[in-house]
């Protein structure tokens, strides 16, 4: 081989070696935020709202919707893509869909990069306001974590049990306050109660009860919805509890 081709045949080589080691850089990742949309009105059983994000249709939401179906003690969240930023967030009525109808409530929110988030349309006898939550938490191999959501406009404040055992973290909690995550034992079915504690005489009243398996490592949202005494009788507005699988 000449000299001049050997060259030629070296540069074309290193070339491509050089081109082959800058391709597979690894890009940065794009900033991207996580978000959910939950309604917990019971006003809307049997109707849906329109979730908004900037005034744009995220997709319709019924009661205990949460763009997915039914959240059962199964079903994990559905978090969209979203870019990181300020966005306005907004619920509307069920007319929305049709072109004539109004926002129900809205809110601004800033989504940072990598932390997921959950809007909730909260209601009390058609006063509707919107509640966020983030859901970033650092799941422990060992324990189950549970969180409690406080959605139920009736209910007084209230206290989760597991079995007999107060989870003492998880006490004394208001209508649309959140609690932090409590790390608890896993548990193939335990009980899990939401106590009402009368406040004049003391007295403990359980407001529901709903069993499902707790698994280490995971984390779970309890959503507690619907009224103790739903105004027009129907029993579907009843106060229940929905189980949302964050992680």
């Amino acid at each position: 081989m000449n000299r001049t081709l050997y060259i030629l045949l070296l540069s074309a080589i290193t070339c491509l070696a050089g081109s082959c080691k800058k391709d597979t850089t690894k890009p940065d990742a794009p900033a991207l935020a996580y978000l959910m949309m939950y309604n917990g009105s019971p006003e809307y059983f049997g109707q849906n709202s329109t979730a908004l994000v900037n005034n744009a249709d995220y997709g319709t939401r019924n009661y205990n919707d949460h763009g997915g179906g039914l959240i059962g003690a199964f079903s994990f969240s559905r978090y969209s893509y979203i870019d990181t930023g300020i966005y306005r967030l907004a619920f509307t009525d069920a007319a929305y869909q049709a072109g004539h109808g109004a926002k129900l409530a809205e809110t601004w929110l800033h989504f940072n990069n990598q932390q997921h988030y959950t809007i909730y349309l909260t209601d009390s006898l058609g006063y509707y306001t919107i509640l966020s939550t983030q859901d970033d938490v650092a799941p422990d191999e060992q324990q189950a974590k549970i969180r409690l959501v406080h959605l139920s406009p009736d209910a007084g404040k209230v206290s989760l049990h597991l079995g007999t055992v107060a989870v003492k973290p998880i006490s004394q909690v208001g209508f649309k306050e959140v609690t932090g995550y409590v790390a608890v034992q896993p548990d193939i079915k335990p009980g899990i109660r939401i106590i009402y504690n009368d406040p004049q005489t003391g007295e403990e009243t359980m407001l529901i009860r709903k069993s499902f398996p707790m698994e280490a490592g995971k984390c779970y949202t309890m959503v507690l919805r619907g009224y103790r005494t739903a105004p027009d009788g129907n029993i579907n507005k009843t106060i229940n509890l929905s189980t949302i699988t964050n992680f």
